[in-house]
């Protein structure tokens, strides 16, 4: 964050515009002002600062900022001040090799015999103003002309540093430090720090903070001014390390403009020499290179029209950058050259310069003639129906799981699937948990793993269902082999069976369900089918078996379901066909059979309705018996017929004549025995 004030800004630039319009005019331009507080006759701002635009932490830049927003230019400080002897003659500074990473460049200034006491009102007014308080006048022109050009500056108490020397180095292991700053204990420093040292201990740390022994007071008559360059990554480590935060830190780990270095010493000199009565010393004290980074771009009104549909004339392309302190070196019919100075390191290519303009000019006045129009996307029937079978499988008492993509490597549920049972098995290279490597194949897994976590929470009689992926990869790579299912777990087997039909019926499906008998080690013996819908493979049902179920930590007894979503979604009819009631009535006849176990009742539903022809309208079956009196292997079936014709009243002849094919095709086909 950055603060500064409305007339501060403004006393660079002289546009007399007030606080409210300075801070929308800042704002619009990309630089926000978040806040705006009163202090006396000023207006405070706290503003959001982009990291690509250091420039910004300063008065000054924000200055340019408003000036080129409002047609003017700034007006800078002049700097001038008459100097005394040699600094050189008084004391030195180098940077010793190895810290020369650290700080590439580094200066002083001396000035003599100055008077340190209280800053003058305006001085203290511009720093109160943005929450400093004033210390004595040496220190708050270091602060002020910090804010003022973005560039930290420190002054040491010459006679204080031992041999009137600077050395910048790393710090031994262990050496101590006593910061300006806290409750005057010492800190230890370590190899990786960057310290300003005298002839024999360090007095500040490079970039972050001065020390406590060496700073000015009122005894302080010769002023050792520092002004220097240091990396930013390493002043961004040494303040996160040592816990030391400052203004100067801020900047610097941001990274400041080089070449304004010399200029703001020179203009802190200027105003020691003013306010203090300092004699500035002849010459700057220096070591290490300053290397400020300049570069010639050139920006058409072609460039501008291309990019942002406007035209804008070379002249007023001029008085932008001219507002921005941004050098214009060639201008001609079609647009400008300008030499980008150092404080602009973000301005690299020719679309930098149309983005200046852009947001200077105002993306206000950008016309806008294209409208995009939004409109709804419809709702697919993919879509329909997964929302049609959340709220069918919800009213039927089901909970929505949404279970884990990735499962254990191999259990007798990861790796069966009702769908493509020759299907090769995804592992992740760098899993998150190395337990569950693999890309589920069935949702059966995930369903009872969700139904153990309930149990364990002291939940029964859940019902769950899913709709998901499952990953079923040939193993030619001629398919992804992501494909969508629907997995249920209930009670028991007619529980599901039941919830399935109910689903159908919900969807209007006109198609036939068919159960037929199968075997599996992750089912029970004789309660698993596979289903299958208008001939359609469909998925499978079944009870899990005491094993399977262990592997998950599920107690007592459940059924599974999985069914291929997409013929779900196939079997939805959208508009529901009407059918006249029948006038005449309907007839109903039961029948009881003993068979052998292991014919299943859809191969007695489907004998029974070929027999009978279409005057069968119905047929449910309403009790199963097995006991010593029907013998070992043996069940008795006892099921309800329900006969009408829709062109007339069945007469007790018809009906017996049906009801006689359905008994002999039973007992010929099945080898069912009539019960009596």
């Amino acid at each position: 964050m950055m603060k500064a004030t409305a007339n501060w800004i403004d006393s660079y630039v002289k546009t007399g515009l007030g606080a409210q319009e300075i801070a929308d005019k800042l704002t619009l331009s990309g630089t926000e002002v978040e806040k705006m507080e009163e202090v006396g006759d000023d207006v405070r701002f706290t503003l959001e600062v982009t990291s690509n635009r250091t420039d910004c932490l300063s008065i000054i830049g924000l200055a340019r900022e408003l000036a080129a927003c409002t047609g003017k230019v700034v007006v800078h400080p002049v700097v001038e001040y008459k100097t005394t002897g040699k600094a050189s003659e008084v004391s030195s500074v180098e940077i010793e090799p190895d810290a020369l990473a650290a700080c590439p460049y580094y200066s002083a200034q001396v000035i003599r015999n100055v008077k340190v006491g209280e800053s003058p009102d305006w001085l203290k007014k511009r720093l109160e103003s943005i929450g400093l308080k004033p210390i004595n006048n040496i220190v708050d022109i270091t602060n002020f002309v910090l804010f003022e050009t973005g560039q930290p500056l420190h002054a040491f108490d010459l006679e204080k540093l031992n041999g009137k020397h600077i050395v910048v180095r790393m710090a031994k292991k262990d050496e101590r430090f006593k910061p300006v700053v806290g409750d005057g204990e010492e800190i230890r420093l370590d190899p990786e720090t960057l310290v300003i040292a005298d002839a024999e201990k360090p007095q500040a740390v490079g970039g972050v903070m001065g020390g406590f022994e060496s700073g000015v007071t009122e005894a302080t008559t010769d002023v050792l001014l520092e002004s220097a360059y240091f990396n930013p990554a390493g002043i961004r480590a040494t303040s996160r390390r040592l816990k030391l935060e400052s203004d100067s830190s801020y900047r610097f780990e941001r990274d400041v403009d080089q070449g304004s270095v010399l200029h703001a010493s020179r203009r802190a000199a200027q105003l020691i020499a003013e306010i203090a009565g300092g004699e500035v010393l002849d010459g700057v004290l220096e070591a290490g290179v300053l290397s400020p980074q300049t570069r010639s771009l050139n920006v058409s009104s072609q460039d501008i029209q291309r990019f942002m549909g406007v035209r804008v004339s070379a002249e007023s392309m001029q008085a932008i950058f001219s507002g921005l302190d941004v050098p214009v070196t060639k201008t001609h019919a079609d647009g400008v050259e300008v030499t980008v100075p150092s404080f602009r390191p973000d301005l690299t290519r020719r679309i930098d310069l149309v983005e200046e303009i852009a947001r200077v000019y105002g993306l206000d006045n950008v016309p806008a003639p294209l409208r995009m129009v939004v409109e709804i996307a419809k709702p697919s029937r993919r879509q329909k129906v997964r929302k049609l079978v959340r709220l069918a499988l919800q009213g039927m008492g089901f909970s929505e799981a949404l279970t884990d993509t990735f499962v254990t490597a191999k259990t007798a549920i990861s790796e069966f699937s009702p769908f493509n049972t020759g299907a090769v098995r995804l592992e992740a290279r760098n899993p998150v948990n190395a337990e569950t490597p693999s890309l589920r194949r069935n949702l059966i897994g995930s369903l009872l793993l969700a139904m153990g976590t309930n149990q364990r929470q002291g939940l029964d009689h859940v019902r769950l269902y899913e709709v998901a992926n499952v990953f079923l990869p040939s193993g030619d790579g001629s398919s992804s082999g992501e494909t969508e299912v629907l997995g249920l777990i209930g009670a028991d087997y007619f529980d599901l069976k039941g919830a399935i039909e109910s689903l159908l019926q919900g969807l209007r499906c006109e198609q036939k369900l068919e159960a037929n008998s199968i075997e599996h080690a992750v089912f029970a013996p004789g309660h698993a089918a596979e289903l299958k819908l208008g001939g359609r493979r469909f998925g499978v049902i079944g009870e899990a078996t005491t094993k399977a179920m262990a592997e998950y930590g599920v107690e007592g007894k459940c059924a599974l379901a999985e069914l291929d979503f997409s013929a779900v979604v196939d079997a939805w009819v959208p508009v529901p066909t009407m059918t006249e009631l029948s006038r005449f009535p309907t007839a109903e006849r039961d029948l009881a059979f003993v068979l052998d176990h292991a014919v299943t009742w859809s191969q007695i539903e489907s004998t029974a309705r070929e027999a009978s022809g279409e005057m069968l309208r119905e047929i449910r079956l309403f009790d199963e018996f097995t006991g010593k009196q029907i013998g070992a292997g043996k069940k008795s079936l006892a099921f309800r017929l329900y006969f009408r014709d829709d062109a007339k009243t069945l007469t007790s002849e018809e009906i017996q004549s049906r009801l006689d094919a359905v008994i002999k095709a039973v007992t010929d086909q099945l080898g069912g025995q009539l019960r009596g």
